[in-house]
């Protein structure tokens, strides 16, 4: 900023660092010497930087801007100090003021200057690039109107408006041809006063915005030990966790894990919202002890940019090892995959009960197996109805025989009150 300013002139600072803690408008302060003065700061980040601007009254001093509440880097270390800034306000009377001294848009905007002075006042407009975005065109960026009986257009480039005394003017400016994100400045100017105004425009994200597109692993490592001369095999799930749909999705190992693992498949061809694809990897050690570090990646190239999935892949072979039970990283099933360490509800998924069925394959939790999509009722079946009345039909009958011809003709043999000859 500034070290001199003039009464009522509107001071614009930039404030650049590393904060953990940033400034904001109710710690940032005016002193006059010791005592605080009622200026009103306005603060706006841009890029990772913050703009400062607030109208300065007319009285000359010394003053301060003091940010407080502030943590941020001084090298390795973190600071608290309060950040201060001296600047003094001279006996001179500024030619204008403007407001605002930042923009921030999506649309249309306007400036609004007033003359300070006692007589006519010409104020010089300007539009330079600070920061350009690839894919704007600096030429019809900005196309000027002024507010006067109505909306006259001004040509493109540099331009001026007419002030009485202490009259008050609106400069709009209208946005036109923005594809990208992008920092321009607009310099106002008189004989005495000058301003540098950032205006920051991005794009209206409701037009504009592309789908979140995101996958991931469902887990984020593999750490095992296994046998020389060995197999083993591994399952990990890749899950759509975005808003559309992905296609042409590509799996490949770093070159480390190439001489020992193969993967099920290098190729998905769509995997739509809320779904999930198992992949498998087998592995194959060696006849020497080794360790092994390395990763899958997950690519999907779909959008305007790729997105990417990783899992960690850490595994030691030893001569004398023997698996336990337990298996590692998790508990083996029947079938020799490695069960996941976390629960379903860490996976965010749902055990389905008796009556229902998952509509993708299930992944092998630490507490059961677990659903990462939607568990659907599953109907009675009729073979099992079917099967279920044969039955208790068959053991009727056998009741019905049983007591109908064993028991009756065992009464008759009996005997107990025949007479004795």
């Amino acid at each position: 900023m500034k070290s001199n300013f003039s009464q009522g002139e509107t001071m614009i600072a930039k404030v650049s660092g590393n904060f953990q803690k940033p400034p904001f408008k109710g710690t940032t302060k005016f002193y006059r010497g010791h005592v605080r003065v009622p200026i009103d700061p306005y603060i706006a980040k841009i890029n990772g930087e913050f703009y400062i601007y607030a109208q300065l009254p007319e009285n000359e001093a010394n003053y301060s801007i003091v940010l407080e509440d502030v943590k941020y880097y001084v090298g390795s270390l973190i600071s608290e100090e309060d950040l201060v800034q001296n600047f003094s306000i001279t006996n001179n009377l500024a030619d204008f003021s403007v407001n605002p001294g930042v923009v921030i848009t999506d649309k249309d905007f306007s400036l609004e200057v007033q003359n300070l002075q006692s007589s006519k006042l010409t104020i010089q407009v300007a539009t330079e690039p600070l920061l350009e975005s690839e894919g704007n065109s600096d030429e019809g960026f900005f196309a000027s109107l002024l507010e006067d009986d109505g909306v006259t257009e001004v040509p493109q480039g540099d331009y001026s408006v007419t002030l009485k005394s202490g009259e008050i003017e609106k400069i709009k400016f209208k946005l036109e041809d923005i594809e990208n994100p992008i920092l321009k400045i607009i310099t106002l100017s008189s004989e005495n006063t000058k301003y540098e105004i950032p205006v920051y425009v991005f794009l209206n994200e409701s037009s504009t915005k592309e789908k979140d597109r995101d996958f991931a692993f469902d887990q984020s490592e593999l750490n095992f030990t296994m046998s020389t001369n060995s197999k083993l095999t591994k399952i990990v799930y890749l899950i759509n966790e975005g808003e559309d749909d992905l296609e042409n999705i590509t799996l490949s190992l770093s070159d480390s894990l190439k001489p020992y693992a193969t993967l099920s498949k290098t190729e998905i061809e769509d995997l739509n919202e809320d779904k999930q694809t198992k992949i498998e990897l087998y592995f194959q050690s060696g006849d020497y002890d080794t360790n092994v570090e390395g990763q899958i990646k997950a690519k999907e190239s779909s959008g305007s940019q790729d997105i990417y999935a990783y899992v960690g892949v850490y595994f030691n072979v030893l001569e004398s090892y023997i698996p336990s039970e337990e298996g590692e990283g998790g508990a083996v099933s029947s079938t020799g995959e490695i069960i996941s360490t976390k629960t379903c509800s860490e996976m965010g998924g749902t055990i389905c009960s008796t009556s229902q069925k998952c509509d993708s394959d299930e992944v092998n939790a630490k507490d059961d197996k677990c659903c990462l999509t939607e568990c659907q009722e599953v109907g009675s079946s009729s073979t099992g109805k079917i099967i279920g009345w044969s039955i208790i039909i068959a053991v009727i009958g056998a009741l019905v025989w049983f007591f109908k011809f064993k028991y009756r003709g065992a009464k008759r043999d009996i005997g107990l009150f025949k007479k004795k000859r």
